[in-house]
């Protein structure tokens, strides 16, 4: 931004130098260096302080490691890579049949103890039958009626379902191949499309700046010319490069410390599930804080600067 900042004072003075025929001269020269050094330090400054922009920003999105609860040989897949699927919607299934073969075995054998119960407390009512038979058929549906639940949820995990709205990205498994319950290898990577977020990285100068319900807008290098805009919905209050996690060294301060950005959650008005754009995408933030005072007015030159920075995007070529 600085440089087109510095491209476009350097035009509207060949401009003003020309209109005005102003002789061209180490007085006139020295002139427009010195005041176009003091008008755009002063207007940068100001603007990123009160108006500061981010070009680490990206959309960010949450993604499931797909692992089943039971061990199996897998019999059908149906995901397919990168086709939107709905909660709920079957993704593989488990051959169930060693599982059906439990859930029938505890039905028959719950049939068969509360049957039991039922005639032993008859007995007990009639025929001065044990109480002591009464309890332990009692504890033995109660038993059995436990690991039924259990069965049964083994039973209906040999069909995996999606968790949410998304899609799945990678598929690590084919019809044949066994599916076991062990985190570290899952058989699929699911995309949870709804949790896409426009996440911004700020410098820790402007921090009191920046604050929830701040007008914002956004670029993306994907999508030039076009501008996006939306809102401060959060200012993350931890950033990671302070995170202390359990080990047995102690915090030296005296090691070069990583200088950590703020981040801040961008609210675009229109959903980013709806930009067609790869999540993970680089994108150029500007939020605008000073609402009062002079430096209110400075907005627009960050909001010209962000556009015609979105328009160069046409320009670039890799």
């Amino acid at each position: 931004m600085e440089t087109l900042m510095l491209l476009t004072y350097a035009a509207l003075c060949w401009i003003i130098f020309k209109v005005f025929r102003i002789p061209v001269n180490k007085w006139s020269l020295t002139t427009a260096i010195l005041g176009g050094i003091v008008m755009i330090g002063t207007i940068l400054a100001g603007m990123a302080y009160f108006h500061p922009g981010s070009q680490s920003a990206r959309i960010y999105y949450v993604t499931t490691q797909i692992v089943p609860n039971v061990r199996g040989k897998v019999i059908e897949v149906d995901a397919k890579p990168n086709v939107p699927v709905k909660k709920g919607d079957v993704l593989l299934k488990i051959d169930p049949t060693p599982y059906q073969a439990v859930v029938d075995d505890l039905k028959a054998q719950l049939a068969f103890a509360e049957q039991r119960l039922k005639d032993t407390k008859q007995l007990a009512e009639t025929a001065g039958g044990s109480k002591f038979d009464v309890y332990k058929w009692e504890k033995e549906v109660a038993s059995l009626k436990a690991k039924l639940v259990k069965a049964q949820f083994d039973l209906d995990s040999c069909v995996v379902r999606a968790p949410s709205n998304g899609y799945v990205t990678h598929v690590r498994v084919r019809p044949g191949q066994m599916a076991v319950p062990i985190p570290a290898l899952p058989v699929m990577t699911f995309v949870n499309s709804d949790s896409a977020t426009l996440i911004a990285g700020f410098g820790q100068e402007p921090a009191q700046n920046i604050k929830k319900g701040d007008p914002a807008e956004a670029i993306f290098v994907s999508m030039p010319g076009r501008t996006f805009q939306g809102k401060v919905k959060e200012v993350i209050p931890a950033l990671a490069e302070g995170e202390l996690s359990v080990n047995r060294n102690m915090v030296a301060l005296g090691q070069q410390l990583p200088i950590g950005q703020i981040p801040v959650i961008i609210q675009l008005d229109k959903n980013i599930s709806q930009l067609g754009l790869p999540l993970g995408v680089d994108s150029t933030v500007a939020v605008y804080g000073a609402q009062e005072g002079f430096w209110s007015h400075v907005a627009i030159i960050r909001q010209m600067l962000l556009r015609m920075l979105a328009w160069s995007y046409f320009l670039r070529f890799h």
